[in-house]
């Protein structure tokens, strides 16, 4: 049964079929139908994770469109604005635009005719002329730093969602029946978080960034994450009561959502452990257990 739980639970998290998910993480004996769970069975699907990781961070693409879009309108108010100061410093009424006004104000400040070739070499001409590549260099690099920049955010935000998570299993909040129906819900509340940017911190109390400046109480503090967190999961879901948060009902470690268990022995009972809480919707239980296997593991 956990065998099966297990692989049900991965074969939907990443997208693998469950012979893949089975050959990964389990040995079946030679002579009989007996599995066994691999040594580092934890560390395989944690690789799991971080291939999934990785794979968001590679499709985030800028948008082209949209990039073309800014470089045209940057070139013609930086265009425009050179006609203008050009137009100004010469008197000049012209409706001509770009090299045709540069030829027109040099034909109207010489006092004798020149070739086309000597336009050509006059400083006025060789500025406007070099101004459309300068101008896409610039909007080149700018493409580029909006392009790591995104992908940075990507990362910090990947991290942040396993706290944000975190937090909506220890609230429990009380979700719908219908599993597409919750899984739907849960995604619309992490696109809650998207607007805002966020300097980690390692004990996971990272701060919220908006507009450049961190989010502030009416004293001055940065807002504590999980305040901020289970503020945006309780505007979005109502929470179950303290009684109904489930209970582990066993000793051990904990993690301040009220549930206790036993510390696991090892990885394989950590394992077994995990997929009967997750069996059984014991969300409280289930954080417990993985703040106990922590404390276990550092030891």
């Amino acid at each position: 049964m956990e065998k099966d739980l297990l692989t049900g639970i991965l074969t939907k998290a990443y997208n693998k079929t469950s012979e893949e998910i089975s050959e990964l993480l389990y040995n079946k004996s030679d002579d009989s139908d007996e599995v066994t769970l691999k040594e580092g069975a934890l560390d395989l699907v944690l690789d799991l994770d971080a291939t999934r990781v990785s794979q968001l961070k590679s499709s985030a693409k800028p948008d082209k469109e949209e990039l073309k879009s800014l470089r045209d309108r940057t070139i013609k108010e930086t265009m425009e604005d050179f006609e203008k100061k050009l137009k100004v410093k010469y008197g000049s009424q012209s409706t001509q635009k770009g090299l045709d006004l540069v030829q027109e104000i040099i034909d109207q400040v010489s006092e004798c005719d020149i070739s086309d070739e000597k336009v050509k070499q006059h400083p006025l001409y060789l500025e406007l002329e070099g101004l459309k590549s300068k101008e896409d260099y610039e909007t080149l690099r700018k493409e580029y730093d909006d392009f790591k920049s995104n992908q940075d955010r990507l990362t910090r935000f990947s991290k942040v969602e396993t706290n944000i998570l975190s937090i909506f299993s220890e609230l429990n909040p009380i979700e719908s029946q219908n599993p597409t129906v919750a899984r739907n819900h849960r995604a619309d509340l992490l696109r809650k978080f998207e607007p805002y940017d966020y300097e980690l911190k390692d004990d996971g109390n990272h701060l919220i960034i908006q507009n450049g400046n961190r989010i502030e109480d009416k004293h001055g503090n940065p807002v504590k994450f999980y305040d901020f967190a289970k503020s945006l999961i309780s505007d979005n879901y109502d929470l179950a009561k303290g009684d109904d948060r489930g209970n582990a009902g066993n000793t051990g470690g904990g993690n301040g959502s009220g549930a206790k268990v036993d510390v696991p022995k090892d990885e394989k009972e950590y394992l077994t452990k995990m997929a009967d809480f997750m069996q059984r919707g014991d969300k409280a239980g289930a954080i417990a257990l993985q703040e106990a296997w922590k404390v276990m593991k550092n030891k």
